[in-house]
Order: structure tokens, then C-alpha cells, then sequence
């Protein structure tokens, strides 16, 4: 189901490219604030089939000008039965927005802190990792109205990936980070 979601959401995204930018008025205005919820890849790939491997994320984004704008979130899970698991991220950045136009196309920057677990039933912990990522991000939000937008993005990142529980699992990553669409409200 939430791979539909994130189809249906992208197909709304790539429709908007076409419409232009003759419609109202949107919120990148300087000092206004943003609240997304959307999903996306999470950094690891997980061995149990009861874990997703999308991730539901919070983020928020403020304006310090027109066209740029601090960002940052976090995202988690939490699975139970058979194997216990948690999910955590963090992530704080910068966005630039190439165009303040209804389809807004944007580059920005951003540090990523990301961890995974599991436990079996026994209670002993079976994977253990983490993950600290530095991504250059490209996307583009569309503003189907004044106040929500629809935005996809992708980014390419170098990380140092750390696994406790495997000896000698440790190692620099680089490549694909995180695709993912989001829903934003301004106020």
C-alpha cells in the first residue's frame, strides 16, 4: 500500500511539470515555516521480511530567504512479534530553490545520523547498525495550492556505515541515499 501511495503521489508531482507556473500564488516566502510527512528508502537493507524498508519521515523546513531554507527531520519504526526492531534518523541541511515558481526545483545539502536494530525473541540482538551520511539532494516541490505542496527528491551521499554486532562490517558507502516523496503544509 505505501508503495502505491508513493506512485500515486509522483504521478501528481510529474502531472504538475506540464500545467506550468501560471496558477496562484504559493508560501516560498521568507519566514514562513513548513511541516512535511512523507516516506522514503531507509539507509539499510533490512534482513527481516517483517521490516519495510520504507521509512515514514517527519520534516521541517523554515525559510531564511525567497530561496533558501534550513531543513531538518527524523524518521523511525518500530516492529514487534517474532523479531523486535527500531528504526531511528536525523537529519539537518540546507535547501536552495533554484525557482520561487509554483514548481519549485531545488539542490541542497544535508547530514544524516541513522541506526538500525533487531532483537530476536530470545532478546539477543541480531543486527546493530548505524549510519552517519553527508547527500547532496535534487528534487522539485509542486504547490497544488497555496499552502501544500508535493515534492520528490533524490540524493547521492557518502557515508561511514557501522555494524557492532558483525566483525569487520564496517565501511565508507557511497551512492544512492534517499528517494522519497513528501506532502509539506506552510503556515
Amino acid at each position: 500500500m505505501k508503495r502505491l501511495v508513493i506512485i500515486a503521489l509522483a504521478l501528481v508531482l510529474v502531472a504538475g511539470i506540464g500545467i506550468g507556473t501560471a496558477s496562484a500564488a504559493n508560501s516560498l516566502e521568507q519566514g514562513n515555516i513548513s511541516i512535511g510527512v512523507g516516506m522514503g528508502d531507509s539507509y539499510f537493507n533490512h534482513s527481516n521480511e517483517f521490516v519495510s524498508g520504507d521509512i515514514m519521515n517527519l520534516s521541517a523546513r523554515y525559510l531564511i530567504t525567497k530561496d533558501l531554507a534550513i531543513v531538518g527531520g527524523f524518521g523511525f519504526e518500530v516492529g514487534g512479534g517474532d523479531i523486535d526492531s527500531t528504526y531511528f534518523s536525523f537529519t539537518g541541511g540546507v535547501r536552495k530553490y533554484l525557482s520561487t515558481a509554483d514548481f519549485a526545483p531545488f539542490v541542497g545539502g544535508q547530514l544524516t545520523y541513522a541506526a538500525y536494530e533487531e532483537e530476536n525473541n530470545l532478546g539477543v540482538t541480531t543486527v546493530d547498525q548505524s549510519l552517519i551520511d553527508l547527500s547532496a539532494m535534487f528534487g522539485a516541490e509542486y504547490f497544488v495550492g497555496p499552502k501544500f505542496s508535493l515534492e520528490g527528491s533524490v540524493g547521492i551521499g557518502f557515508g561511514q556505515f557501522n555494524d557492532d554486532v558483525n566483525v569487520n562490517s564496517d565501511r565508507t558507502v557511497f551512492g544512492t541515499r534517499s528517494v522519497g516523496v513528501k506532502a509539506n503544509f506552510y503556515f
